[in-house]
């Protein structure tokens, strides 16, 4: 009996020992990231991978719940993370277009080829040039991600610049300027809303990656796509964490962020983009749509038309108080060493 006494006691003192600090058995902590696409669209099964590498840098210590519905528009999201009703967001960086004015210097047209290298040069300008502390103190910034280079998905014949005149065309970002160099008629919605508007004749056209064809049924409700050698620009994402969130981490649970995030975040997330666009090009293929490369003589002439949305960053750089010729050429000379 003495002996079953000693060793229920010794049992005890093992269980309460690991409950003391020093001994404490790992938590986990749940954390959940909003989500605004449609499950059907890649960035989904995108943050849920990411998701993946997170909770497997943790331990285990860190769960993560991508969330299913909604929380906000897409120009809420940032506000989301910042005041704490979700963990992390992420969404379109020129959806905050006072916050992350900077960012355009990365979506100036014909900047980054893919979405793998204007995602990584993006971070490495953004970090290198202190933009991260200027911008947004209010939250833990985790990645800068990219979409490959735009195209145009029409409804009506789309072959040539001269054929844009009076397209009406869903855009975002520097696609309303240069829609309207272009002389197009930029209209502003939510990517969802494309597919609809599209069949109703709201509008002609749609500015966007192949990789959009599918979750928006582009090819459906298109008869042509033009595609621009080197692309329009590669529209540039934020991933961001409530501050309160990263405080609350172990040092451990913050290791394991950091580890996924930066750099190798921006990376990460962005050549899943790239690897998505060959499935869009192939459904438009597969509906008989017609496919037009835009002549290398066009492009000359669309990189010419398309000059003044550089000079006006240069502007706004200036009126900063940027040096914004440096700040441009920092970023092609980081473009042109990114290694895919």
């Amino acid at each position: 009996m003495k002996r079953r006494t000693l060793l229920s006691a010794a049992l005890s003192a093992l269980l309460i020992g690991a409950t003391l600090p020093g001994h404490a058995l790992a938590e986990t902590t749940k954390i959940r990231v909003a989500n605004w696409l449609p499950p059907v669209h890649h960035m989904t099964g995108t943050l849920r991978a990411w998701a993946d590498e997170l909770e497997a840098a943790s331990n285990g210590e860190l769960e993560v719940e991508i969330m299913t519905a909604p929380l906000a528009k897409p120009n809420g999201q940032y506000d989301l993370a910042k005041n704490g009703i979700v963990d992390i967001a992420y969404s379109v960086a020129a959806y905050q277009p006072k916050r992350f004015w900077k960012l355009k210097a990365i979506e100036i047209p014909f900047s980054a080829p893919t979405a793998e290298i204007a995602g990584v040069a993006a971070w490495q300008w953004y970090e290198k040039n202190g933009f991260i502390e200027e911008d947004t103190s209010d939250t833990k910034l985790l990645a800068l991600f990219a979409h490959a280079p735009h195209l145009y998905h029409s409804s009506k014949p789309l072959t040539s610049l001269a054929e844009f005149k009076d397209l009406k065309i869903r855009v975002g970002g520097n696609g309303v300027k240069i829609a309207e160099i272009l002389g197009a008629i930029p209209v502003s919605m939510p990517p969802g809303q494309t597919n609809e508007a599209m069949s109703k004749g709201t509008i002609d056209a749609s500015q966007f990656p192949w990789e959009s064809v599918n979750p928006f049924k582009l090819d459906k409700v298109s008869t042509h796509h033009l595609v621009v050698p080197g692309g329009t620009y590669a529209g540039i994402f934020f991933m961001t964490m409530n501050p309160k969130t990263w405080e609350k981490l172990s040092d451990s649970q913050k290791a394991a962020v950091t580890k996924v995030s930066g750099e190798w975040g921006s990376r990460f997330i962005s050549k899943r983009w790239d690897s998505v666009e060959q499935a869009g090009m192939d459904a438009a293929k597969a509906a008989g749509n017609v496919i037009t490369t835009l002549s290398d003589a066009e492009v000359s002439t669309l990189k010419t038309m398309l000059q003044p949305i550089t000079d006006a960053w240069l502007t706004q750089a200036t009126e900063a108080g940027l040096d914004g010729k440096a700040l441009l050429e920092d970023y092609k000379t980081i473009v042109s060493g990114v290694k895919q």
